[in-house]
């Protein structure tokens, strides 16, 4: 898809994107949005609505492909957020409660996710947690509750200090061995991890967890820069200034 085409006669590509995915506009309401080419029909979940679950803001065939028009996002995805270390449990019980309340949704619509990880979790800076490829990915082996559970365990930075957060360990094995998709389950897991989120221990401070600063240009649907290399022209600026500090200091060791 070439920048300035219009798809579906309503989005029009811009710069940027990653893959399939493109950054783009609705040129009715001014909205940006992401654009993903997909190679088969998406699946009814691309109707569900819930606030952790990214919006698809239309369907429709480009060129003999379907495509997907879904709202645009700033943020990362868990995996991403991973290269920092594990989170406290406070903050896993309330991402894992976000989750299952979204999941609970699709499972009262018999509808599942079947790909559930923290690659396909996006993190905004708000603290919300939005689930990625409804509707577009292949279901995986297993339900979405064992996969959750496996997801909040790997979240998990340990060892795990006594109190609430030695239960949340006990409920993520729980998730990890259950099968099926009852609705009144997940239900149940979501209400669990809430009460959990909301009862640190003195170890484990009130407040949510803060996801780490990163460049407000880099945030952006599915485009995931990764911390710890400076880009070439920030490292020359750093050089720079760091040569110019030392001259002058020695200018001023000489003449003094």
């Amino acid at each position: 898809m070439e920048s300035g085409r219009v798809v579906g006669g309503r989005y029009r590509i811009g710069a940027g994107g990653v893959g399939d995915v493109r950054f783009g506009q609705d040129i009715r309401s001014g909205r940006p949005v992401a654009v993903k080419m997909l190679d088969g029909a998406p699946g009814p979940a691309v109707r569900l609505r819930h606030p952790g679950i990214v919006t698809v803001l239309g369907t429709g065939e480009h060129e003999g492909r379907p495509y997907l028009a879904m709202e645009l996002l700033d943020g990362y995805t868990l995996d991403d957020h991973l290269l920092d270390g594990g989170y406290r449990a406070a903050a896993v019980a309330d991402f894992g409660a976000q989750i299952a309340e979204a999941l609970a949704v699709a499972h009262r619509a018999g509808l599942t996710h079947g790909g559930i990880g923290p690659a396909r979790l996006l993190l905004t800076p708000a603290g919300a947690v939005k689930i990625l490829g409804f509707g577009t990915v292949a279901p995986a082996p297993g339900s979405d509750l064992s996969a959750l559970g496996d997801t909040l365990d790997e979240l998990l930075a340990r060892p795990l200090p006594a109190g609430p957060p030695g239960e949340l360990d006990a409920l993520v094995s729980q998730l990890r061995d259950t099968r099926g998709q009852d609705p009144r389950r997940t239900e149940e897991f979501a209400a669990r991890l809430r009460r959990l989120a909301a009862q640190p221990t003195a170890a484990e401070p009130a407040e949510p967890a803060q996801p780490p600063r990163r460049p407000a240009a880099a945030q952006r649907f599915w485009i995931h820069r990764r911390p710890g290399r400076l880009p070439l022209g920030r490292a020359l600026v750093v050089v720079i200034v760091a040569g110019l500090i030392a001259v002058t200091a020695y200018a001023i060791a000489v003449t003094s």
